[in-house]
């Protein structure tokens, strides 16, 4: 049987020690605070286009780590929660579907140009001023 480590021993068991102190659901975790502290207490204050990879690709990380039943669970979602009808339903969906075909494939969008776009057109043509975070939230919750 193998020695315990006192220190994580790879890079997924650091990147899963850092998630947990969060206190985030992932699907909670997006253009938060909390993302960016663990963003940066693992790889710095800014993707500076060196080796070091993307938010979206730490966040696909995840989203893998959760698939294969690594990452706990942390409970509910704390973040904003804004409600919109079911005419802005129907075009935040139109919008993330421009962006990627199905809205079953949302988190290819984050941290990319393509959310970028749809938070502008949606809060254009919806009227609001909602944060990435909260369209991110109503995004997830429509593809469920």
């Amino acid at each position: 049987m193998p020695e315990p480590t006192l220190f994580p021993t790879s890079d997924d068991d650091l990147l899963i020690s850092v998630y947990q102190k969060q206190g985030r659901t992932l699907d909670d975790l997006p253009y938060t605070d909390a993302f960016e502290t663990l963003y940066t207490s693992m790889y710095g204050a800014s993707e500076d286009g060196t080796s070091q990879p993307s938010r979206a690709q730490v966040f696909h990380r995840l989203h893998n780590l959760r698939k294969a039943g690594k990452l706990p669970r942390m409970g509910r979602a704390v973040g904003e929660r804004p409600r919109i009808d079911s005419e802005q339903e129907q075009l935040l969906i139109g919008l993330v579907e421009a962006q990627v075909g199905a809205i079953s494939k949302r988190d290819q969008l984050l941290y990319t140009p393509g959310f970028e776009t749809v938070c502008t057109a949606f809060n254009a043509k919806a009227g609001l001023t909602l944060s990435h975070h909260a369209i991110w939230r109503l995004v997830a919750k429509l593809a469920k």
